[in-house]
C-alpha cells in the first residue's frame, strides 16, 4: 500500500492506494471530476528500462471520443497531473491510456476544502464481473463504471447484505464506451438501504470503482471493482 499526502498553505490531504505487482498495456480512469468542489488526479508510471509511447483518449459520458494525444514516457518516468493542469476538455467524463509497454497507474479524487482524499489503482480493473465491496447508505456511496468495448453492453447489478441475502437487482444497458456515474441508491429502482455490497456481471468488459463518503464529510475511501 502507498500512502498519499498533499499539502498546501491551508489544506492537508491523506489517503492510501493498494499497490499491485502487475502492469498493463491499457489503463482505465472511469470518472473525471473537475469543478468547484472536486479535483481529479491522474498518474501513470513506466517501470521498464525503455521509452514507451502513451495514447491518452478522453470520452464523454455518452461514449463519444472527445480528445486523443500521444505522450512519450521515458524509463521509470511518470505522467502525472490533475484534470485541470493536464488541460482535459470540459466534457471529458473518463480516460483510457494505452501503452506500447506494460505500465501502472492510479487515480485520485479530492475535495477543494482540503477535507477528503481517496484513490485506487487503475491497473487490471476491467472485467465482465466483479464486486463493489463496500457500500454506505443513505447516499454515501457513489459508483462509476464504463463500457470499455466498442459495442453495447448489458450489465446486471445485484445488491446483497452481510449475510449474502439478495436485496435488489437492476439491469442496465451501456452504449459503446458509455459511462454511468451516480449514487448507488439512484442506480437501483428498489430500496437498497440494507445492502452492504454490490456485485455486477456484464456481457462486455467494464471498468469501475466506488467512493464511500463519511456522514461528517471528513473521510473518503475509494475502491475499484474487485
Amino acid at each position: 500500500m502507498i500512502c498519499l499526502k498533499r499539502n498546501s498553505a491551508d489544506t492537508n490531504y491523506l489517503g492510501a492506494v493498494l499497490l499491485k505487482s502487475t502492469v498493463s498495456s491499457r489503463l482505465y480512469y472511469p470518472h473525471i471530476a473537475s469543478d468547484a468542489m472536486w479535483w481529479t488526479g491522474i498518474a501513470a508510471y513506466n517501470p521498464s528500462d525503455s521509452f514507451s509511447g502513451l495514447t491518452i483518449t478522453g470520452f464523454r459520458s455518452d461514449g463519444l471520443e472527445v480528445s486523443s494525444e500521444t505522450v512519450l514516457l521515458g524509463s521509470r518516468e511518470k505522467y502525472i497531473g490533475t484534470a485541470r493542469s493536464l488541460d482535459f476538455t470540459s466534457d471529458t467524463a473518463w480516460l483510457r491510456i494505452e501503452s506500447e509497454q506494460g505500465i501502472t497507474g492510479l487515480e485520485l479524487f479530492g475535495t477543494a476544502d482540503g477535507k477528503q482524499l481517496a484513490g485506487y489503482t487503475c491497473t487490471g480493473i476491467s472485467s465482465r464481473d466483479g464486486i463493489f465491496a463496500k457500500t454506505e447508505t443513505p447516499n454515501r456511496t457513489g459508483i462509476a463504471f464504463v463500457n470499455t468495448e466498442g459495442s453495447p453492453a448489458t450489465v446486471t447489478l445485484t445488491a446483497y447484505d452481510d449475510d449474502g441475502r439478495r436485496i435488489a437487482s437492476e439491469t442496465i444497458g451501456l452504449l459503446p464506451h458509455e459511462r454511468i456515474a451516480d449514487m448507488a441508491e439512484s442506480i437501483f429502482t428498489q430500496d437498497i438501504r440494507d445492502a452492504t455490497y454490490i456485485a455486477y456481471s456484464s456481457d462486455k468488459e467494464v471498468a469501475g470503482f466506488h467512493l464511500n463518503n463519511s456522514s461528517d464529510n471528513m473521510m473518503l475511501d475509494g475502491l475499484p471493482g474487485m
